[in-house]
């Protein structure tokens, strides 16, 4: 039995050695790599000049040999090409790295081993072709938009938003590595020989802070030590940097962590995790091949560690953007087959298949994207749970169903509702919305409308651009009967930046619907709002109307007059006849005889282009008559008597026989204003204006009379 005990004990560390080992020969290779060896044999050609030349649509980019050249070109990612030139050798051209233009930018010579390589940023959009000619010395390379070859459709139509910048979101993104190393307090040793008894609680509690991540409490304690110039400075610069890496803030930790360095560069030998983030922010800002000794070296020191696999992906993914592909595909490989309980199994799995991401189709993505989700569900790592299952989400997203994909995205929101790819999230939930909408068919579906565009109300930007969306929409709510939820519905999507151009549209709906339930507040409100920002809109006039519309409904004269006066000016024409009406109707409360006649006279005259305004023709009438009479025109007030007299179903009909008597009774023509009367008596229908009447009869002095 103990010998069974020992046997298993034995063959349990000899697989730990054998993992660590395994570690220590990968980071012995990656750290060789960084060491070319010198070449062999003599270097038969040289560059001696450079030539750049702009042109039209693209930059050529002529190098000048002793010899006839061998060469490659390879392209790296973020847009970079890569000119290797065989046995080659030749200045640096230094002055080159700050060539920019529009095709491209920044030209870095470099050597390596025997041969001569220039690295350069291409511009977005750009392509490249070989232009050298045959049996010269010399390289022609052109690099331009002109070039750029025709991007493969491998998404479903309708989705390029998703599908643009994908490759840089799957290559290029790097949220903050969690490494598992442990977190080392700082000894209280240290900190008793530098720091008085109140400092020494206070830098602890910042360390606590910095444990629990209390990042911005952590931030402020560190700067305040780290601005004293005293022994505790190089180490609060190390927190600092540790505290302003895990904030993302990349270029204030790496230029915490250099001078940190300078002070007391021992510090990293027994500190793995802040030696990490040092070497992780020089990647970041740029500087691989610095990150790549210092993480090698790293790795080589912490091989027998467990989250040392771990430290390896990460090297890997340096390797990867320096362009040896090879030699992280192995690394990522080799973690990927030999630690499968480490978490670095799946950082490597998900390094993996971000390789084949691109090369996805609607037709075979659904084993890439159930290797995302099986990951996602296998890791106990938040972070790389949300990473995992945002791309199986993306893939379904760029191939999948529009529908299914949507439910996905939304899904994933509610999951990750504060997670790093929110922004994303939105574009990708906003066109797939719109594909649903464009792809369904609502017609006879006013409830189903109503219930999607209120589900995805702050995502309908894409659908905005359609001509018939808002449209469709009002009709389902008028279908439904529920225009209190369309006002509520348009009043939220006002709050929306990308309601753009259909913000005046939103604003005139809820207006008119306000005017349906009777909220004269809402509607005055809503109006004065488009106004105000819309004043040159081809609409404002009409809602300049509209608005002086519900001032008069509201009984307030007073605005109303001064809303819709301009109607009066030469060369201006109301949109809405009634406009006139109540211009001139609140003129005549204003006592503005003269001005209300006029705007009546104009009601009359465009009143019967629309049926529906036919109702305030009476009034129009009879006001237009008692202005008429109250500048003392009463054969003009008579004019209009008579004219609204013989108006079809006019109710009002015995009070302007009455007031057509009094005016002809004023004149002096009795026996005339005696037949208006008599009028009243015998075609009336209420008994006040009969009686009335027949009072002025018996009142009328019959001698001599006008006739």
């Amino acid at each position: 039995m103990l010998f069974y005990r020992c046997g298993i004990g034995a063959l349990t560390r000899n697989v730990i050695l054998a993992k660590a080992m395994l570690l220590v020969l990968s980071a012995v290779f990656a750290v060789a790599a960084l060491f070319p060896t010198p070449a062999q044999a003599s270097i038969p050609n040289r560059v001696f000049r450079v030539d750049i030349r702009p042109k039209q649509g693209y930059t050529r980019i002529i190098l000048r040999l002793q010899e006839n050249p061998q060469f490659t070109v390879a392209s790296l990612p973020g847009n970079r090409l890569r000119l290797t030139l065989q046995d080659t050798d030749g200045p640096l051209f230094h002055k080159y790295r700050r060539y920019s233009d529009a095709s491209i930018g920044g030209l870095l010579f470099s050597r390596c081993g025997s041969n001569l390589q220039v690295t350069f940023q291409a511009a977005s959009g750009t392509g490249w072709r070989d232009a050298t000619v045959g049996g010269t010395c010399a390289i022609a390379l052109d690099v331009g938009t002109k070039f750029a070859p025709a991007p493969p459709r491998l998404y479903i139509a309708g989705r390029e938003r998703i599908w643009n910048g994908v490759e840089k979101l799957v290559r290029d993104f790097d949220p903050p590595l969690k490494t598992d190393i442990p977190f080392v307090p700082t000894d209280r040793q240290i900190l008793k020989n530098i720091l008085n008894d109140s400092d020494q609680q206070a830098f602890m509690a910042a360390e606590a802070a910095l444990y629990k991540g209390s990042l911005t409490e952590a931030e402020e304690a560190f700067t305040q030590f780290a601005s004293r110039l005293s022994a505790v400075r190089p180490l609060a610069l190390y927190r600092l940097g540790e505290t302003w890496y895990k904030l993302q803030k990349y270029p204030q930790a790496l230029a915490a962590f250099r001078e940190a360095e300078k002070i007391w560069p021992a510090f990293l030998t027994f500190n793995p995790s802040v030696t990490f983030y040092y070497g992780d922010s020089i990647a970041r800002s740029g500087d691989l091949a610095g990150a790549r000794v210092l993480l090698a070296r790293l790795i080589a020191r912490l091989a027998d560690k467990k989250y040392a696999p771990t430290l390896l992906v990460r090297l890997a993914d340096i390797l990867t953007r320096q362009g040896h592909d090879r030699e992280a595909l192995a690394i990522y490989r080799t973690v990927a087959d030999n630690f499968p309980d480490n978490k670095a199994n799946q950082m490597a799995q998900l390094r993996l298949a971000d390789r084949d991401f691109l090369r996805a189709t609607p037709w075979d993505y659904q084993r890439l994207s159930d290797l995302y989700l099986n990951i996602s569900r296998q890791n106990s790592d938040v972070d790389m749970r949300e990473e995992a299952l945002f791309k199986h989400v993306l893939l379904h997203a760029i191939h999948g169903d529009a529908s299914d994909a949507l439910q996905q995205v939304v899904s994933f929101q509610k999951r990750f509702p504060r997670g790093v790819y929110v922004t994303v999230c939105r574009t990708i939930r906003e066109v797939l919305v719109a594909q649903v909408y464009h792809e369904s068919s609502w017609r006879k579906d006013a409830p189903g409308l109503i219930r999607f565009v209120e589900e995805h109300q702050d995502y309908l930007a894409a659908c905005m651009d359609a001509p018939d969306f808002l449209p469709d929409v009002v009709k389902a709510y008028d279908e439904a009967g529920r225009p209190i939820e369309l006002i509520k519905f348009f009043s939220t999507l006002l709050d929306h930046q990308w309601v753009g151009t259909n913000g005046p549209y939103l604003y005139e709906e809820i207006a008119s619907n306000a005017d349906l339930l009777g909220d004269s507040a809402l509607a005055e409100k809503t109006l004065r709002a488009f106004l105000r920002k819309y004043p040159t809109h081809p609409r404002a006039r009409l809602m300049l109307e509209r608005l002086g519309g519900v001032y008069f409904m509201g009984g307030k004269y007073q605005e109303a007059r001064d809303t819709l006066l301009w109607l009066l000016n030469k060369k201006e024409r109301a949109q809405r006849s009634e406009s006139y009406y109540y211009l001139g109707r609140s003129l005549w409360e204003q006592k503005g005889a003269a001005q209300a006649g006029k705007a009546m006279d104009l009601y009359i005259a465009t009143a019967g282009r629309d049926a529906k305004d036919t109702h305030l023709l009476p009034d129009a009438y009879y006001v237009a008559a008692s202005a008429r009479l109250a500048t003392g025109d009463r054969k003009g007030a008579l004019r209009i008597l008579d004219a609204g007299i013989k108006l079809p179903d006019n109710e009002r009909n015995e009070e302007f026989l009455y007031k057509a008597g009094e005016i002809t009774a004023l004149e002096g023509k009795k026996l005339v204003a005696r037949a208006y009367f008599e009028q009243v008596i015998k075609k009336g229908k209420d008994d006040d204006w009969k009686k009335l009447a027949q009072q002025a009869i018996e009142s009328l002095d019959v001698g001599p009379a006008k006739r």
